[in-house]
């Protein structure tokens, strides 16, 4: 049986490795994105690279979206040039953008009115699990829908999970940065106080990396601490998003969230000190200086 046509659109960080995937799976790939320069390996890998999100749509049976929040995937869907537009009844939309759960849900009815069918599909994993395929996908939407895109959905991931109805995806994947966001911010906490009482960084590191508290994040990202580099495998503007969203869903949904509350403020205030396209563990620089000790 002939592979499904995939359309792509989003190749930063993280959907450039995950579209070179699906290429190198054999699906028919179309890919978009506003920065042409950026499909130009896609291209090599037999990828069609079009001008336009409609010229997308017109080619594929289903469209992989991976956008940096809700507005750009709106976007991308309407106008003239936009996926509604090139589209046809009984097409798919598989967004794996971070977004509320909410938006997603709107997102779903705006497009099924034209006779698409959707799924929320966030992933867990930075650029690494990109690359190897190895990402975690948590799925919302109809349970067959899923089950029929299994294969496509396990050339990106290695952990698929359909968690319920449309956004269950979509709050998973909130709580689930929730908790990172917590992490980060306790590890540079943490790695502040003790530089500022005398310890050294590489030492702090490894008491950490020896305890029951060190995961396999906190094991990736101390090293960036001790070694000063914050190059982006997750801009922090990504995560300072990410945490307003939190926000807003707990408020709609009646939930307190004191904890993340704080955090968005700091990262807030990381953002105001020019560090939204390091990497989220930058969050240490910005504690660092606070203490005084840059």
């Amino acid at each position: 049986m002939a592979k499904q046509r995939v359309g792509f659109i989003g190749l930063g960080l993280m959907g450039a490795p995950m579209a070179a995937n699906v290429a190198r799976a054999g699906y028919p790939l179309l890919v978009y994105n506003r920065s042409g320069d950026k499909a130009a390996p896609l291209r090599e890998l037999g990828a069609a690279v079009v001008e336009t999100p409609k010229e997308v749509a017109a080619g594929s049976d289903v469209v992989i979206t991976m956008l940096s929040d809700a507005s750009a995937v709106e976007q991308v869907l309407r106008g003239e040039d936009g996926l509604l537009a090139g589209g046809r009844p009984g097409m798919l939309l598989i967004d794996m953008s971070t977004v509320a759960p909410e938006q997603s849900r709107s997102i779903a009815i705006e497009i099924g009115a034209r006779g698409w069918q959707m799924l929320d599909a966030p992933v867990f994993g930075s650029t690494g699990p990109a690359k190897d395929g190895k990402l975690g996908i948590m799925v919302g939407g109809d349970a067959a829908l899923f089950e029929a895109q299994r294969e496509l959905l396990g050339v990106l991931g290695k952990f698929l999970t359909h968690l319920g109805p449309q956004g269950a995806g979509a709050v998973a994947k909130l709580a689930f940065n929730l908790m990172v966001a917590a992490q980060l911010t306790s590890l540079a906490e943490a790695m502040t106080l003790a530089a500022r009482g005398g310890v050294e960084a590489q030492k702090m590191a490894e008491v950490i990396l020896a305890s029951n508290v060190s995961s396999e994040l906190i094991q990736r990202k101390v090293g960036s601490i001790v070694s000063g580099n914050f190059a982006p495998a997750f801009p922090l503007r990504h995560m300072h998003k990410d945490l307003g969203l939190m926000i807003d869903t707990g408020h709609a949904m009646m939930v307190p969230l004191p904890a993340t509350a704080a955090i968005h403020e700091l990262f807030t205030t990381a953002m105001a000190r020019g560090r939204g396209d390091q990497d989220s563990m930058a969050i240490y620089g910005l504690l660092a200086e606070l203490a005084g000790l840059r």
